[in-house]
């Protein structure tokens, strides 16, 4: 039987099937498997990126920029001046933000990045977005890998190589240590602790009301609990691969008061009817390839 997957997530390799995993995938597909295979077996995606994302990922570019340079030891102005560079570079290539939504972008950086001036001046910065892979889970017929890329690996008085995860939000929410992409940064690490940098495009409120880096602790016990879960859902994905069966969770159509975006196309009768909505009303992407993180592990 081949399983080989194009994308690498499922291959036959040294007489080992290797299921390779991160914190998106695994997330999406435990919230629902079929949209695990409209989003990343048949690749479809929305014509245009949500805007949540598109703003969050102009700040990620100009803190990747601004930790680099700080790590280079450049000093404050420099390194800041660099990043919103970076930034305004990246709104004019790779962004569909309104001009407004580009200044409040460019506004949050700068404001952000001088609130927390001084407390940078403590960390050691020891990485910037980092690649990384590693091992789960090993047997004489399966290995599961986890990946992803950490936003910032610090040291400081109180903490030795330390996660720190960079998230933006526009309404409060609550901060939970259980999510995927926070207990696969932890566990890879093999960290007791992992800091959120909450960015805050609230124009209302005060920086200490919107910029808080929140820690969340990771010790050994919660990370086995994390561990062996996913290696069952791991399993499970190898099963929906195996059987090229993909069940609807009917009951992830809504989150946080928003509809999936698949809704229209599940909510057809008939494999004729949902085929055409899915080539109607979205677009092909690009694979999501995880092998290009396990790449850049390599050649680190």
């Amino acid at each position: 039987m081949d399983i080989s997957s194009g994308d690498r997530r499922l291959s036959n390799g040294n007489g080992k099937i290797n299921i390779v995993l991160d914190g998106t995938l695994l997330d999406t597909f435990m919230n629902c498997q079929r949209k695990f295979y409209y989003r990343f077996e048949l690749r479809r995606e929305t014509p245009t990126k949500p805007k949540a994302l598109d703003k969050g990922g102009i700040v990620h570019v100009g803190y990747e920029t601004y930790y680099k340079l700080l790590k280079e030891g450049k000093d404050f102005v420099y390194s800041l001046d660099g990043a919103l560079m970076s930034a305004r570079l990246s709104l004019t290539k790779d962004s569909d933000l309104s001009t407004e939504d580009g200044r409040l972008c460019l506004n949050t950086i700068e404001e952000s990045l001088n609130y927390w001036r001084q407390a940078d001046t403590n960390l050691q910065i020891l990485g910037v977005e980092e690649s990384f892979a590693y091992i789960l889970y090993e047997d004489d017929k399966f290995r599961i890998m986890m990946i992803g890329k950490i936003d910032l690996r610090f040291s400081d008085r109180q903490y030795e190589n330390c996660p720190l995860d960079h998230k933006t939000y526009s309404r409060d929410f609550p901060v939970l240590r259980k999510t995927n992409q926070f207990c696969n940064y932890a566990t890879s690490l093999n960290s007791d602790y992992l800091f959120v940098n909450r960015v805050g495009f609230q124009t209302t409120l005060k920086p200490p009301e919107k910029y808080k880096r929140v820690p969340l602790s990771y010790d050994e016990q919660f990370r086995k609990q994390w561990r062996d879960n996913t290696i069952k859902w791991a399993m499970r994905y190898y099963d929906c691969i195996v059987d090229n069966d993909w069940p609807m969770n009917d009951t992830s159509c809504t989150k946080y008061n928003r509809v999936c975006e698949y809704y229209d196309v599940c909510d057809s009768s008939g494999e004729d009817t949902k085929e055409f909505k899915l080539n109607f009303a979205f677009k092909v992407g690009e694979a999501w390839d995880v092998s290009k993180i396990l790449t850049l592990r390599e050649e680190d």
